[in-house]
């Protein structure tokens, strides 16, 4: 009995498609309809839950005297781990949790340069003990945004912007240079990579503003790490077996069975020597004959994978007056990033698509949705919006951001007035005295002063 499928021939395209789904063709226009309504259902339930978070945005002024390396800041980012959670599937698929984020950021209004921590409120505890962990004298404050003093609205009659996402020249597991290699290895200068960029940042004038921002998270799983051990064995020839599935293994189980059974019969016949045993096996690797460079980009991806890594956006915003607006401020700042840029390794450049320069037909509106784009991503802290994104570890983060050490002079970065400290352990104390009656609408008084700030003695202590 003949059970092959005649399909007809039909001069219609669209009873060619009908004739396809009525004949099978439905089981995938289902399949397809019920991902895409999925999606939908995950995107609305996800921003429905990040829309009720409440966030608040940290000014961290700097110690005068830092005499700290970015190796305090690796610290802080290791701090930050700790917002990571693992949710299960009634948190995912119901309520909608998602990884939240933080955002650390570096601006300058006008000259006046500011270091910068954006957090979810719930988190605040854990951002401000990692800064005073490694940096008790620091001041933190809550600020308003200031993302938000500018309209995203272009063409804009008295701003202009450029913009861009920063992407990665290479692939993800390959390192920027970090701060360790500016260290002098006699003389232990340690030359920071960020005097160049402040330098940039404390010479725009009034009217002009640059804003830096890294969008990190803890990434989900592990697989950047397996891509860095795939690079690094690929790099070095190292014989690495094949990663098997379940049905590979039950697929190949009954030629296994017969290749050991011929394999078992051939040995007492031909009992191979060492010498063809060596051939055969080869060496492990060929580590020992790479190339100088080659085995330094095999030694920094091992260092970068061997670190604690998030999953990071990076965007560069200028913006300023269209009288003042000066495009040379965008050469300038990618000079100062180009620092982090190894020929053999990995650096930033401007994402192409991603950026507010367009060429050819119609530039004025496809610059003004990029820039509109760029601006609310910007001003969301957006992990989602625009390209995507790659993971940097710790140290490269601290590399990219870290407040400068004494020997940089850059004169408008805020630094903390005053040298936090604690009362002498052998200060007397006496009987408080005690607190006036809290002023009511009938009789005005004075009101009542807050509370010492932290590490600091109350005013009115007697003291001896």
């Amino acid at each position: 009995m003949d059970i092959s499928i005649v399909i007809p021939e039909f001069a219609n395209p669209f009873a060619a498609l009908w004739w396809a789904f009525t004949h099978g063709g439905f089981i995938i226009v289902i399949i397809a309809l019920g991902y895409g309504f999925w999606w939908i259902y995950l995107q609305a339930i996800q921003i429905r839950f990040l829309t009720r978070r409440r966030y608040v945005l940290l000014a961290i002024d700097v110690p005068k005297e830092n005499e700290q390396t970015p190796k305090a800041v690796e610290h802080i980012f290791s701090h930050f781990s700790g917002i990571y959670r693992q949710a299960n599937l009634v948190e995912k698929y119901v309520h909608g949790y998602v990884q939240l984020a933080i955002s650390v950021e570096l601006v300058s209004l006008g000259g006046y340069i500011q270091y910068l921590v954006r957090c979810p409120a719930e988190h605040r505890d854990l951002v401000e003990a990692a800064i005073y962990a490694q940096y008790p004298e620091a001041e933190i404050s809550e600020v308003e945004d200031y993302a938000f003093q500018v309209a995203p609205k272009f063409p804009n009659d008295e701003y202009d912007v450029w913009a861009s996402e920063l992407e990665l020249t290479n692939k993800e597991a390959y390192p920027i240079r970090t701060y360790p290699l500016w260290e002098h290895p006699l003389t232990q200068t340690f030359l920071d990579p960020m005097a160049a960029l402040l330098e940039v940042l404390a010479r725009l004038r009034e009217g002009e503003q640059i804003w830096l921002q890294w969008v990190i998270r803890p990434p989900a799983n592990d697989r950047w790490r397996e891509r860095g051990l795939d690079l690094i064995n690929k790099l070095i020839g190292a014989k690495v077996k094949p990663k098997r599935g379940a049905l590979d293994v039950l697929v190949d189980t009954p030629s296994n069975v017969l290749i050991g059974t011929y394999e078992t019969i051939t040995r007492t016949l031909f009992e191979p020597t060492s010498v063809t045993q060596r051939q055969e096996n080869g060496p492990p690797s060929l580590m020992q004959h790479l190339a100088p460079n080659v085995r330094a980009v095999v030694e920094g991806i091992g260092i970068k994978i061997s670190k604690t890594g998030f999953q990071t956006k990076g965007r560069f915003v200028y913006l300023g007056r269209k009288d003042v607006f000066d495009r040379t401020r965008v050469n300038a700042i990618f000079g100062a990033l180009r620092q982090f840029a190894s020929m053999d390794m990995n650096g930033f450049k401007p994402d192409k698509k991603m950026k507010t320069k367009r060429n050819y037909f119609r530039v004025e509106q496809r610059e003004a949705v990029l820039k509109r784009r760029i601006i609310l991503g910007y001003r969301d802290r957006s992990l989602w919006a625009g390209r995507s994104t790659y993971v940097l570890n710790i140290e490269e983060l601290a590399s990219v951001w870290h407040f400068p050490v004494r020997t940089v002079k850059a004169p408008l970065v805020k630094k903390t007035e005053a040298k936090r400290g604690e009362p002498p352990s052998a200060l007397p104390l006496g009987q408080l005295p005690e607190r006036p009656a809290t002023p009511t609408m009938s009789s005005p008084g004075p009101a009542i002063a807050p509370g010492p700030t932290r590490g600091a003695a109350p005013e009115n202590l007697p003291v001896a």
